[in-house]
Formats: structure tokens, C-alpha cells, sequence
């Protein structure tokens, strides 16, 4: 990407990161005070280190994890499986992911549509179409306007319409990974103060690694109709997409990081956005917005899942365990399990879950612009709603691992071998409904007390119901075996297998009943009711003494109730698999958030700067604890804390287009627990998978209008893997990206594009995680290889307003 149009960024626009300087048009730049984006201030007023991302930059980039990963100072990415549209992004330590039960501190807005899911809290990036994009407002800090999720910042994206982004535009483009494709976007005014938008994308390619091929589909549209004093519109947004991943590799395999540690880890998404916007004006002084909106979302997920841990260990019965009944005992050859023999005996398993989500929510604002004493003042009452229902259900079946990939089919137990039996190689079933409803109501006040000192205070009253039902059903052991011991301690056993011949290491028995069993299945109930409600202030103070220097502070608090997910996985003595299991419904204490931030700006000639100091410290902060099996379970594990630094600065010359930025984070614990390893970790400890500092440069060379020239370089600094709360292992390294683009006009309306991440083909990886090695049998930390080189061209045409 060109240096040129990185970020706005003028003396009325400092909060960016990072970027070239505005236009003079740009210079009036305003920051949303809502999720409905129905009211707005100036940056100057805004009281948190804010970053606006709009023009060339939000070109080229795949989808809006990628955006903020090239564009924000404080944010970086990480990648558990493999597959392009699945980052997980952590801005100042607080994560907004797309895996299903990962704690998230993010909320997103799209054009005021809630993107966090209700059923996980988690963000899905590949449902946002990037070519219909206007706009993205990182706002930092604990805001409380902005609701659940809300605990490090909130993302509120803003759409295209046919009034600005008219005329019609084409791109097609292809490289590495045998990626293709295809955007188109259009737009238009008609009569009686109409005019549409409409974009389209499609997006595949085989990923570079195995089994990691991904399709996206996604289609967006806009009606508007503006007034003299009031306005509505339309958005229709819809996508249907696959995304295939894999799972990392041991340190041991990382030697050919191509290849799969299981498959498959697929994840099929589909999303429907129905959402009707307005706005009136009142009276001269006063202005009501708002918007309300449906949204249909499913997802279909199929998890393997391989293991040497047969569970005999723990179980009173063993007669229907996998074969030798522990690891060592698997290679029947003796001297342990050697890589020869994976096909053959690892206790092994295939998910598939399907949830549905139905989601009606809104927004309403009311703007009263009335001064105050002889003030200027800015009031917003307002507030938001979500009500959602949610349908879970998922079945777990043995499975066999043959080249790697996971193959459903029961393996310890000899078909036919009693009387016509055929074995039923169902695990367990959960079905859960869950019923979500939260609130958010505010008031938010700007004072200003001067022409260069404002005062902006907020208070909110969020509000959640969350109630589920259901149960979990466990037809066989974890192990495969057909006896079990229960939850409650009771022996069970499944009927169905009685007479059936298994292996027993190299001999064949034939199982049956244990004494006191209890004919299966057990089935457990998922249910309860729970309610989190509180009153969130915050108050920020900005400082202007000239339009060269800024200074602006601000105290926040905010709250995040447990979700479904987490609340159904919260007993320790009955770890789950994410996401692959439900046991029950403790009770969880809400995630509190405290921030406080400091910061100044400023822009001198064509150099601007900003830099900010925060911290944030989390009361009852919720985690999912791994156990070595990579089972685990939600807990609130106390305070946790995030304190950081961010700077950034940048120039506009000639033909030069120059920014840099800093972010450092310390995400520790405050609070001592004991984890699922047994170890302690106590305060100062680390938060896994939060990189401490990342440094971002960017270069743009502009000759003449017929050419643009770009590099950057990305580096941050080591992370603590997931499973290693207590930090006693290695970390996983950190590493440095060179990406460099280009774009060419050889004629009027035709664009040549093309650029080269990874330049100097590192190898890397952006997660990491403590496991077992199904194929040593060896302790080891997993790791997932991120893309090497990878080679993009492409060719773009376009006309009217938005295309030339």
C-alpha cells in the first residue's frame, strides 16, 4: 500500500497512528460518540489517542484484521489455525477473534449492527466486506457509550454510499497459493434524493499450508433517501463462506510447516444483515438517530481431535479402553509410539456442531446541541439493545487419523463381531438453547469550558439476561472405550456393546457389563438463568493551547457479562474441549474493567505526532484454562492488568510519504491462582499471546501520478504460549515482515497493482500453545507456521466518480 492517504491526519486529526497528513477538506475531521455513529466531535475534543482509517489505505488489504494489523501502532495478529481469515486481533492486550470461546475485551460495530456474536462474544471477519468499507474508528479505552465487550477499545466501521462513492469499479487478481480474486463495486445517484451502493467479492485459495483452503462470498447493498431535515437507508449485507485450518505443529515437526498436525478443522459461516437507519431534526438544536436491525447467522464447524490420553488413568472401569490402555503400551512393537505408526493407534475424534443465531437489535440517539450557562455543550441521551436466540448442537464421534487426517470411524471394535452388532461410534450429543438479552442506556455530555479546554462525561446502565437449556448427552468414554465413570462418580456403560469384541493391545476380548454399571447413556442437563447489571461512569478532559498541541486524559470503566460458551464450560472437574463440549452451568462473576489514559498530539508543518500512555486493570477477569490433555474450562481468575505506550509520527513531502509507530504492552496477572498444570502463577506473571511491543515503519515513493511505490516493516516482540500462564517455558519468538506493493496507471481508469508480503521470506509463527505430541507421546510446545513469501498482482478499472 502507498504511503499516500495511510491515515488523515491534520491538526484537527491527531488520534491516527500513523499516516500522511489531510487535505485541507479533511481537516474538520469528526469521531462517532455512539455506536449508531448518529452524532460526532471533533478529534481535537476527543478525550483517548483515537485512529481514523479511511481512503487508499483501506485498499488491498483481505479483510479488516489485516487492515488494523498494517495500520494501527498498537494492534498485532495472531493465527492458531492456519487460515487467512481467522486472525485474532489484540489491540493495547485485548483480543477480538473469531475462535469460538476466546475471552474478548473488542466490541465492533458495522454501520451500528453488533458484529460480536452473542453465543461466544467472538468477531468474524470474514462476514465484513472489505470494498464496502467507507471508514474505521479505533477508539480506545473502556467506553462505556459503547457497551458489552467494551473493555480496551471499540471498532466502529462506516459503510460506502452512492452519493460519495459513485461510478463503477472492477478488480480482478491473483499470486500465490493459487489465490484468485474478484471485487466490483457501484453506485449512484437517483432522483427525489435517492442513491445507491452495491460491492461484491469473492475470495479463494488453497492457503499455504495443508488443508487450509478458504471461499468467501460476500455481497453488500445500500438505499438511502436524504432530506432537507431527514434521512433514511437500507443495508442489506450477506456472505457464505468456508474456511479450512489446521491446528499447529509440535517444535518437533515445525522442520515442514506445511503439513497438518489433524484435519480437518473446517469452519462453514453464513450471515444476513437486514438493517434500517434514520434521522430527523427536531428542532434547530435537537436531533434524534437510530437504527434497528436483524441478523441471521449460522456456523457449521467440523473439529478433529487426537489424543494419547485414553483416560485410564482416572477411571475405574478400563475394560473398554483404547488398546494397551495407556501410551507407552500403543506401538505394540514396544519402545514407545514411533511417527511409522501414527495411522494406527491414537485416540482420536471428529465434532460437528451447528449454531444458530437469530439477532434483533438497535440503537437510538438523541443530540440536544442547547449551551449550557454560556457553554457550548453537547448532550446525547441514548442507548442500545440486542436480543438474540441461539440454538447449539453438536455430536462427537470416534475417529481414525490416517495421513494425517482424521477419518470418522470406530476403530476398537470388531465389526459383525457379535451377531450382526455394528457399533455406534457417537461419543456424545449437546443441544443447548440459550435465550440473550442486553441493554445499554446513556448520557453523554461535552462541556467546553474555553475555546481550547472541553470536558466530556458519560454514564451508563448495561444490563444482561442470559438464560440456557439443554443437555449433554455421553453414549461412550472420551477414550472410545464403552464404559465410563460419570461426573458424579457412578460407572457407565453403553448397552449396546455388550458381546462386541474390542483389541485389548494385541488380543482380541469381548466387553461387557462392569459390576454396578449403569446402562448408558448419562446424560447431564445444561441449565440455568443469569443476570449482570452496572453502572459504568467515565470522564475526560482535552487541552488544546494551540492547533500545533494537544493534551487529553480520560478515566473509563465498563463491563463484559460471561457468554454462553463460557458459562457452560466452567467446572474444573469436567474440562472441555473447545468447542467441542457443554458440562454444566456455574455461575461466573462479570469482567470489570478500570482504564486510564494520558496522551498528547500535535502537528507541525507537514509532521504530525501523537503518543499516549494507559492502563487498564480487569476485576473478576475471565480465562480458559488448557489442561496437558488441551481440555480446559472458563474460570475468573482475579485481577488481571494491561499497561502501555503507544507513539507514533509521520510526513507528507513531495513525493515522499513517511510514518512510524511504537506500542508497548505489559498484560500481566495481579492475582495468584493455580492452574490446570498444577503450577502457580502469581502477579506479574504474563497473559499469553499478547506480543509486549511491535514497531511499525512505512515508506511511500511517489515519482509522478502515474506511479506509486510502498514498503513497511512489521516486528514485534516475543509471547507467552496458551498453557503457559505460569511462564516457565520458552517463549515463542518474535519476528520482523518487509512487505513492499506498487501501483501503475499506464492509462486513464486502468490500474496495475501488485505486492510481496514477506519479502524476505521469514519463518514465524504468531501463536503458540503447551501440548502433548500424539506421535512422541512427548510433552511439547505447539506452534502455528505463518505465511512465507507470497506474490500478488493485479488489475483494476474503473470510472465516474468513485473509479477514475
Amino acid at each position: 500500500m502507498s504511503g499516500k492517504a495511510w491515515l488523515a491526519c491534520a491538526p484537527c486529526l491527531l488520534g491516527a497512528v500513523w499516516g500522511a497528513p489531510a487535505s485541507a477538506q479533511e481537516t474538520a475531521e469528526i469521531v462517532v460518540t455512539a455506536p449508531s455513529a448518529g452524532d460526532a466531535i471533533a478529534l481535537r475534543d476527543a478525550p483517548g489517542n483515537v485512529a481514523v482509517l479511511k481512503g487508499d489505505v483501506l485498499r488491498g488489504q483481505g479483510n479488516l484484521a489485516d487492515l488494523l494489523n498494517a495500520s494501527v501502532g498498537s494492534v498485532t495478529v495472531s493465527n492458531g489455525n492456519g487460515n487467512p481469515y481467522q486472525n485474532d486481533v489484540s489491540y493495547r492486550g485485548f483480543q477480538a477473534t473469531s475462535l469460538l470461546g476466546a475471552p474478548t475485551g473488542l466490541s465492533v460495530y458495522v454501520d451500528g449492527v453488533r458484529m460480536n456474536e452473542p453465543f461466544g462474544g467472538g468477531v468474524n471477519w470474514d462476514l465484513i466486506p472489505m470494498n464496502a468499507v467507507a471508514s474505521v474508528q479505533v477508539l480506545p479505552g473502556s467506553n462505556p457509550v459503547f457497551g458489552l465487550n467494551t473493555l480496551g477499545g471499540a471498532l466502529v466501521v462506516a459503510t460506502k454510499n452512492g452519493a460519495d462513492n459513485g461510478g463503477l469499479a472492477l478488480s480482478a487478481q491473483g499470486g500465490t497459493w493459487n489465490r484468485r480474486a474478484v471485487q466490483a463495486e457501484a453506485g449512484g445517484r437517483l432522483a427525489g434524493g435517492f442513491d445507491w451502493f452495491a460491492a461484491g467479492n469473492y475470495d479463494a485459495q488453497d492457503g499455504y499450508r495443508l488443508f487450509t483452503h478458504s471461499d468467501v462470498r460476500q455481497a453488500y447493498g445500500k438505499l438511502r433517501w436524504r432530506g432537507a431535515r431527514a434521512h433514511a437507508e437500507l443495508g442489506v449485507s450477506w456472505a457464505d463462506t468456508v474456511l479450512n485450518g489446521t491446528q499447529g505443529l509440535p517444535l518437533s515437526m515445525l522442520g515442514t510447516p506445511q503439513m497438518a498436525y489433524t484435519a480437518p478443522d473446517d469452519v462453514a459461516n453464513r450471515q444476513l444483515i437486514v438493517n434500517l437507519k434514520g434521522d430527523a431534526q427536531l428542532a434547530e438544536m435537537m436531533h434524534i438517530s437510530g437504527n434497528v436491525y436483524y441478523r441471521h447467522a449460522t456456523s457449521s464447524v467440523a473439529n478433529s481431535n487426537a489424543s494419547l490420553d485414553d483416560a485410564c488413568g482416572d477411571q475405574v472401569d478400563c475394560a473398554g479402553a483404547a488398546p494397551g490402555g495407556t501410551a507407552l503400551n500403543l506401538n505394540t512393537g514396544g519402545g514407545g509410539l514411533g511417527i511409522a505408526d501414527y495411522t494406527s493407534q491414537i485416540n482420536t475424534s471428529l465434532a460437528f456442531s451447528d449454531t444458530r443465531q437469530n439477532i434483533l437489535g438497535g440503537n437510538w440517539l438523541l443530540d440536544v446541541d442547547q449551551a449550557l450557562g454560556g457553554l457550548r455543550n453537547d448532550l446525547n441521551i441514548g442507548g442500545s439493545f440486542e436480543v438474540a436466540r441461539v440454538g447449539f448442537d453438536q455430536s462427537t464421534y470416534l475417529a481414525r487419523l490416517i495421513a494425517y487426517q482424521t477419518v470418522l470411524q470406530p476403530w476398537n471394535v470388531q465389526y459383525g463381531s457379535a451377531a450382526g452388532f455394528q457399533g455406534n461410534p457417537l461419543i456424545g450429543s449437546i443441544n443447548v438453547a440459550t435465550h440473550d438479552a442486553s441493554y445499554n442506556l446513556f448520557a453523554r455530555d461535552v462541556l467546553h469550558l474555553g475555546k481550547t479546554l472541553s470536558l466530556t462525561a458519560s454514564l451508563s446502565y448495561t444490563a444482561t439476561h442470559l438464560s440456557l437449556s439443554g443437555t449433554n448427552a455421553t453414549y461412550l468414554g472420551t477414550d472410545g472405550g464403552a464404559s465410563w465413570v460419570g461426573g458424579d462418580g457412578q460407572s457407565y456403560y453403553n448397552p449396546a456393546y455388550v458381546g462386541a469384541q474390542y483389541w485389548a493391545g494385541t488380543q482380541l476380548a469381548t466387553f461387557a457389563a462392569p459390576a454396578g454399571g449403569v446402562a448408558g447413556p448419562e446424560v447431564d442437563p445444561v441449565a440455568g438463568a443469569h443476570d449482570y447489571h452496572r453502572w459504568n461512569p467515565s470522564l475526560g478532559v482535552t487541552w488544546n493551547p494551540s492547533r500545533a498541541l494537544g493534551f487529553f486524559a480520560d478515566a473509563s470503566e465498563a463491563m463484559r457479562a460471561p457468554t454462553a460458551i463460557e458459562l457452560a464450560c466452567a467446572d474444573p472437574q469436567r474440562p472441555c474441549a473447545l468447542p467441542t463440549g457443554f458440562v454444566g452451568d456455574p455461575d461466573l462473576a462479570p469482567v470489570v474493567a478500570h482504564t486510564l489514559e494520558l496522551g498528547a498530539r500535535g502537528a507541525v508543518g507537514r509532521v504530525c505526532w501523537n503518543m499516549a500512555a494507559y492502563r487498564t486493570v480487569l476485576d473478576n477477569d475471565i480465562e480458559f484454562t488448557f489442561t496437558p490433555a488441551g481440555l480446559g474450562y472458563f474460570a475468573n481468575v482475579g485481577q488481571t492488568q494491561r499497561r502501555g505506550f503507544e507513539a507514533g509520527v509521520s510526513a507528507d513531502f513531495t513525493h515522499w510519504h513517511l510514518s512510524a509507530s511504537y506500542g508497548y504492552v505489559a498484560a500481566t496477572y495481579r492475582s495468584s491462582f493455580t492452574d490446570a498444570n498444577g503450577d502457580t502463577v502469581v502477579p506479574g506473571d504474563h497473559l499469553a499471546g499478547i506480543p509486549g511491543q511491535s514497531v511499525k515503519l512505512h515508506a511511500g515513493f511517489t515519482p509522478s501520478k502515474e506511479a506509486e511505490f510502498g514498503a513497511s516493516l512489521i516486528a514485534t516482540s516475543g509471547q507467552w504460549a496458551h498453557g503457559d500462564e505460569a511462564n516457565l517455558n520458552a517463549e515463542v519468538p518474535g519476528y520482523m515482515l518487509v512487505n513492499i506493493d506498487a501501483r501503475l496507471h499506464p492509462m486513464p481508469r486502468v490500474e496495475v497493482f501488485g505486492s510481496v508480503n514477506n519479502l524476505l521470506d521469514r519463518r514465524y509463527a504468531t501463536f503458540g500453545v503447551m501440548g502433548q505430541n500424539i506421535y512422541t507421546a512427548q510433552a511439547e510446545q505447539f506452534r502455528t507456521p505463518a505465511p512465507g513469501r507470497s506474490v500478488m498482482v493485479g488489475l483494476r478499472y474503473g470510472f465516474g466518480k468513485g473509479g477514475d
